[in-house]
C-alpha cells in the first residue's frame, strides 16, 4: 500500500459515486460540505441523526472507506461517545473529532478574530472515551493549534498527547498558503501515527510532498461543493438569461449519464442490487473482525452491516443492554434517584404490591384500550412523561421517542430541558404536550410557551415539585453536570440568549450552562405564578408533581385541567410517599372535576392496569422508554412502548376487562395502603 491515500469530500450518494469514479480512495463527509448541502452554517448545527442519515445514504452506494467529521463532538464527552456509536452503526469507518471549543468555527472562517482551544488533557479524555466506546471504528484526533496561532511544536505536543490517549490517526489543520507551516508537524507525527491532512489553503502543493515521512491521507475536503456552487450558479444564470438550454448544452451531461451513475449497483446488504462495488471493499482491505479496529483507510462496509443488526433481545433486559451502550455517567444520570434511592425503589415496590382480583366468564375475545384526553384520541391511556437531555441516551433524542409514541397512537410530553427543540420534535408527534418550569427569568418560560403553542402543542404541563434540585449521589460521585454534559435546546431559545448576552456584559465568562443553573429552579414559585401561567394560555393545563390532596383541590380551583400525581420518578426526594400511595387521596379530593394522571415507578403493563383500576385516567411512563431509546433509537423506544401495550392488553384479558373503562376499584384485591 502506498504511503499516500487520496480522499475527496462528498455530501450525498451521487457525489460519492462521482468521487469513486474519479479514483478517490477515501470519502470524507466533512462538516462544511454536509452543512452547506443542508443550507445551514458550519457551526455544529446539523444534529447527529442527520449526519447518520447522510452516512447511511453514502454507504448504500459504495464500499470505499468513509471518514466522518464530528467537529468537537458537540462539546461533550457523552455526546461524542453517542456520535461514535451512531456513526459506526450507520456505516462509517472513521470519525474525526477536533480540539476546538463548542460550537466550533470553521478553520477557514476568520471573520470573528482569534479562537480558543480545549485543554489538551480534557480533549485527550474525550478521545479515550470514544476509543472505549467504538467497536471497529477508527478515531482521528484533529488539532486546530496552527489555526489558533500556535507554533508547530505546540501542535506536535497536542498530537502526541492525543496519540497516547488512543487516537488511531492524527490530523493537523493549517491556515497559511504555504506548506512550511504544516511540514514540521508532518515530519514529527507521520512516523508516529498515520496522518490525515486537508490542504485546502495549499492549492499549489503536491499531495505527495506530505507522504515522504509516513502514511498520509490527503483529503480534498470541499472541492465538490465549491465546484457545484460555481458551475451550477453559472449554468442557472445563463438559462434564466437566455430562456433556453442551447447556450449551456455543452456543460450538461445527457440523462443517459444519470442512468449510468445510479444503476451501477449498491453495496450488498446496504440496498437493492449488486454491482462493481461488491468486491471493492476487499480491494481496500475491508474485512476485519468487528471487535478489532480496521487499518486506517480500510472500509468496514461488510462489518457495518453486521453491526447494525444487533438486536436488543440478545440481552436479558432493555435496561442492562442500554447500560452497556451508554457512558457510566449518562446511565447513572438517567437511572439514578435522590438520596439513597429508596424513594425511587419504593415507587416500583408499592406498584408491585397491588394484587388484582379478576372477573370470570366475561367475553374478552375483542378488547379495546382506546381512550381520549382533552378531546384527542389515544390508542391507550399511556403517554411518555417529560424527560430531559435524551441525547444522553441516543443522538436522535426526543425526535425518536416522540415518533415512537405517535406511531403507536400514544401521547408524548416534551421536557423544557429537551435535547431537541420543540420545532424539531413537534412534526414527529403532532399535538404533543409541552412541559414547563417557571424559571427565575420568567420571560424564558413564556418564550418556551409561545414557541410550543406555535409548534402545535395541545397541552401544557407545569412541573411544581422542584423548588430545589434533588441531591443525587450518583451524579455527585461522577462529578456529572447535566447542562455541561449535554446542553439542552433551551440554551438556543431567543429569550434565553438575549438574557445571557445581557448577563455577560457584567460577567463575560458566564457560560450558558451556568446561566441556566442560575435561573433554574426558582424556590419562590407559588400559586400566584400558577395563576399567571393559567392566564397566558388557552391550552389545557396539567399540573405535575401533586401529592397532597389539599394541593390537588386548590389546583383544580385555580383552573387547571388535569392533575399529574408524581414523585418525579424518585429523583427529588427519598422521603416522599410513593406516588401510588398518594393517588387515592388525590382522586378523592378531585372527584370527577378533572382527569387525574399518574407517573413514577411504572415498569409494566400490569402496573398500568393497576393504576387505571385505582381510578387514574392515564399513565405516563419514563425510564422504560429511555432504555428502549438507548438500545435502538426510535425502534427501541417503540419496542418498549409496544411491550407495555401488549402487557396491558394481556392483563385486561386475564382480568375479564374488554375495555379500559372496565378497569375499576372492584378489581383491586389485596393492597395495604400506607
Amino acid at each position: 500500500m502506498s504511503d499516500l491515500r487520496m480522499g475527496i469530500g462528498v455530501h450525498s450518494p451521487i457525489t460519492a459515486l462521482l468521487a469513486e469514479e474519479a479514483g478517490a480512495e477515501v470519502l470524507w463527509l466533512g462538516s462544511l460540505e454536509m452543512s452547506t448541502s443542508r443550507g445551514v452554517p458550519d457551526r455544529e448545527v446539523l444534529e447527529p441523526h442527520e449526519v447518520a442519515e447522510i452516512i447511511r445514504s453514502v454507504r448504500a452506494v459504495t464500499a470505499l472507506p468513509i471518514y466522518v467529521d464530528a467537529d468537537t463532538g458537540r462539546g461533550s464527552d457523552e455526546l461524542a461517545v453517542l456520535a461514535t456509536k451512531l456513526y459506526e452503526e450507520a456505516g462509517a469507518d472513521a470519525i474525526c473529532v477536533e480540539d476546538n471549543l463548542f460550537p466550533k468555527r470553521n478553520s477557514l472562517d476568520d471573520r470573528f478574530g482569534g479562537r480558543e482551544l480545549l485543554d489538551p488533557e480534557a480533549f485527550a479524555g474525550r478521545i479515550s472515551a470514544m476509543v472505549d466506546a467504538r467497536r471497529s471504528l477508527r478515531i482521528i484526533a484533529r488539532t486546530e493549534a496552527l489555526v489558533a496561532g500556535h507554533e508547530a511544536d505546540a501542535a506536535v505536543e497536542r498530537l502526541r498527547r492525543y496519540a497516547a490517549a488512543g487516537a488511531d490517526a492524527l490530523f493537523a489543520q493549517a491556515n497559511r498558503a504555504s506548506a512550511d507551516q504544516l511540514l514540521p508537524v508532518v515530519k514529527e507525527i507521520a512516523p508516529l501515527r498515520p496522518m490525515v491532512l486537508a490542504p485546502t489553503v495549499l492549492p499549489d502543493t503536491d499531495a505527495r510532498a506530505f507522504a515522504e515521512y509516513g502514511p498520509v491521507t490527503v483529503l480534498f475536503a470541499n472541492v465538490v461543493m465549491r465546484s457545484l456552487v460555481a458551475q451550477t450558479s453559472r449554468v442557472l444564470r445563463e438559462v434564466m438569461s437566455s430562456r433556453r438550454l442551447t447556450s449551456v448544452s455543452s456543460e450538461l451531461v445527457g440523462v443517459e449519464r444519470l442512468f449510468e451513475l445510479t444503476e451501477q449497483g449498491r453495496v450488498p446488504g446496504r440496498g437493492p442490487g449488486s454491482g462493481a462495488r461488491a468486491s471493492h471493499g476487499q480491494e481496500n482491505g475491508a474485512a476485519t473482525a468487528a471487535d478489532e479496529p480496521a487499518p486506517l483507510g480500510a472500509s468496514t462496509a461488510d462489518a457495518g452491516a453486521e453491526r447494525g443488526t444487533r438486536a436488543v433481545a440478545e440481552t436479558p433486559t432493555d435496561r442492562e443492554w442500554a447500560r452497556s451502550l451508554m457512558t457510566e455517567s449518562a446511565f447513572d444520570y438517567c437511572a439514578g434517584g435522590a438520596g439513597d434511592e429508596s424513594g425511587m425503589r419504593r415507587n416500583v415496590e408499592r406498584l408491585d404490591a397491588i394484587r388484582l382480583t379478576p372477573r370470570a366468564l366475561r367475553d374478552v375475545s375483542e378488547r379495546s384500550t382506546t381512550t381520549e384526553l382533552f378531546g384527542r384520541p389515544l390508542a391507550a391511556p399511556i403517554l411518555v412523561t417529560p424527560m430531559g437531555l435524551q441525547a444522553l441516551c441516543h443522538p436522535d433524542a426526543e425526535v425518536a421517542t416522540a415518533a415512537a409514541a405517535h406511531s403507536l397512537g400514544l401521547g408524548f410530553t416534551l421536557s423544557m430541558f429537551s435535547s431537541r427543540p420543540v420545532e424539531d420534535v413537534a412534526p414527529a408527534a403532532p399535538g404533543l404536550w409541552q412541559q414547563l418550569y417557571l424559571l427565575r427569568e420568567r420571560e424564558v418560560s413564556w418564550s418556551m410557551l409561545r414557541r410550543a403553542e406555535e409548534a402545535g402543542a395541545s397541552a401544557v404541563v407545569c412541573t411544581v415539585d422542584v423548588p430545589v434540585v434533588g441531591r443525587r449521589s450518583r451524579d455527585a460521585r461522577n462529578r456529572f453536570s447535566r447542562f455541561d454534559a449535554a446542553p439542552p435546546a433551551i440554551v438556543r431559545d431567543p429569550s434565553f440568549l438575549g438574557l445571557l448576552e445581557h448577563r455577560r456584559r457584567r460577567t463575560p465568562s458566564l457560560t450558558a450552562a451556568d446561566f441556566l443553573s442560575d435561573v433554574f429552579p426558582d424556590p419562590a414559585v407559588d400559586w400566584a405564578d400558577l395563576a399567571n401561567l393559567r392566564s397566558r394560555t388557552s391550552l389545557p393545563l396539567v399540573v405535575k408533581g401533586i401529592l397532597h390532596p389539599a394541593d390537588a383541590k386548590r389546583a383544580v380551583d385555580a383552573g387547571v385541567d388535569a392533575i399529574q400525581v408524581s414523585t418525579h420518578g424518585g429523583r427529588q426526594s427519598d422521603r416522599h410517599v410513593a406516588s401510588v400511595d398518594a393517588l387515592p387521596a388525590v382522586l378523592s379530593a378531585v372527584g370527577d372535576r378533572v382527569p387525574v394522571l399518574f407517573d413514577s415507578g411504572v415498569r409494566s403493563g400490569a402496573h398500568i392496569a393497576s393504576v387505571l383500576s385505582l381510578g387514574a385516567s392515564a399513565v405516563l411512563v419514563g425510564r422504560p422508554v429511555l432504555w428502549g431509546l438507548a438500545s435502538g433509537g426510535r425502534d427501541g423506544a417503540a419496542n418498549a412502548l409496544t411491550s407495555l401495550l401488549t402487557e396491558l392488553d394481556h392483563t385486561m384479558a386475564l382480568l375479564g376487562a374488554s375495555n379500559v373503562t372496565d378497569l375499576g376499584a372492584e378489581l383491586i384485591g389485596s393492597w395495604e395502603q400506607t
